[in-house]
């Protein structure tokens, strides 16, 4: 069974529906600002910002974290895509949600922290998003809340493959949602793995990552269920492949051993070889370290292509979103699928010899074929992806 993605939504730095999206990886032209609207927040803290989504047919209610907020805005965007009625299932599907994210909605501890009174303070539960989000929607499938931290988005789709293929489900939505909060960015600044100027991966003057938020959702459901209701997918998306190679709490194990077997475990349960690889969506953090190990794996995955097959790094345009960061790039994979183009990469100056990839501060041209994507995380999570064309 094929599985496909049949709509996507998207809650962004960049904008907050599909087109405004993939414009604003094209022109690669955001930037991080200082984060003041919180008391407490680290000094000199930056972040790429979402700006609140507008009024229109697939905007949430203004009640709510923002959390909530950009989770029913992305979640409901996605099935308006798909050509799926939103606020509840269809009479006789089984549908399920599958949520990626890091620190959860932590809006609520940080308004009792500082003294503000929230209708939710009282009720803070940070990992509920993917309960209360299937209970507005009237999804009754499996429900699952992923945390594997950086690559928690992209876990959450590959479980909602796995839900779809195996007959748990008709259809499933899936995807992540990250908030700038206190605990991230000071997590991040204590470990020295800030840039204070850019998120810029691969470029040799990088000096780490800069947070960034947002939602993204993709909605998967069989390529047989999309045909008989006449939707037109997107892209098919693999089953994924994961490893753990667990060698640091923060660090990647810098020979990529796991890293490599996960993006192998990949390619053969989606059906593809290397060779056939049109393009990679880089976890691509910023950090010198990821950059590395990340390039290591794509030389010894692909061999002499690495340095000719084009890759693009989300994160140089939107941040580095946590557990929504995997979504992100999933739905960044989709619409290079649909529009055959790269994103560029942002803030490059001066590529890293020692990375050797074939990364552009313009867009690049792409053939047909699928796409890899990968995320990895604290603790040593890995997962790649693939993203591949419809069959005509």
């Amino acid at each position: 069974m094929t599985a496909v993605l049949t709509g996507l939504g998207l809650v962004s730095p960049i904008g907050n529906d599909l087109e405004a999206y993939w414009a604003g990886l094209l022109s690669a032209g955001s930037a991080p600002v200082p984060v003041v609207d919180r008391p407490g927040m680290p000094t000199g803290a930056r972040a790429y910002r979402v700006p609140e989504p507008e009024s229109g047919p697939e905007a949430a209610p203004a009640d709510g974290s923002r959390y909530r907020r950009w989770a029913r805005t992305a979640a409901a965007q996605a099935l308006r895509d798909a050509g799926i009625r939103h606020g509840a299932a269809d009479d006789g599907v089984a549908a399920g949600l599958f949520l990626g994210t890091g620190t959860g909605d932590g809006e609520p501890a940080e308004a009792l922290r500082d003294g503000r009174r929230t209708k939710e303070t009282g009720a803070w539960w940070p990992y509920g998003g993917a309960a209360w989000l299937a209970d507005e929607l009237g999804f009754t499938g499996p429900v699952q809340t992923v945390s594997t931290a950086c690559a928690a988005g992209a876990y959450a789709v590959a479980l909602a493959v796995h839900a779809v293929t195996s007959g748990q489900v008709d259809v499933a939505l899936a995807g992540g949602v990250e908030t700038v909060s206190r605990p991230a960015l000071a997590a991040f600044m204590r470990l020295g793995a800030v840039d204070p100027v850019h998120c810029r991966p691969f470029d040799a003057d990088r000096a780490g990552t800069v947070y960034g938020e947002g939602a993204a959702f993709v909605v998967v459901e069989s390529e047989e269920r999309a045909t008989a209701r006449g939707a037109t997918p997107l892209a098919t998306v693999g089953a994924g492949g994961w490893s753990c190679d667990g060698s640091h709490l923060t660090a990647p194990e810098e020979n990529g051993v796991q890293a490599v077997r996960a993006a192998h475990d990949a390619l053969d349960r989606a059906g593809f070889r290397p060779e056939e690889i049109a393009a990679v969506v880089c976890h691509g953090t910023g950090t010198p370290l990821n950059d590395r190990t990340e390039s290591k794996v794509l030389h010894e995955l692909l061999g002499r292509r690495a340095a000719s097959v084009p890759v693009t790094a989300p994160k140089s345009v939107i941040g580095h979103s946590g557990g929504a960061a995997g979504a992100f790039s999933c739905a960044t994979a989709a619409l290079m699928v649909h529009h055959q183009h790269v994103p560029p990469v942002a803030n490059l100056i001066r590529a890293d010899a020692d990375c050797a990839l074939a990364v552009e501060g313009d867009v690049q041209p792409m053939r047909p074929g699928p796409v890899l994507l990968n995320a990895y995380a604290f603790g040593g999570n890995n997962i790649s992806l693939i993203i591949g064309p419809v069959s005509s």
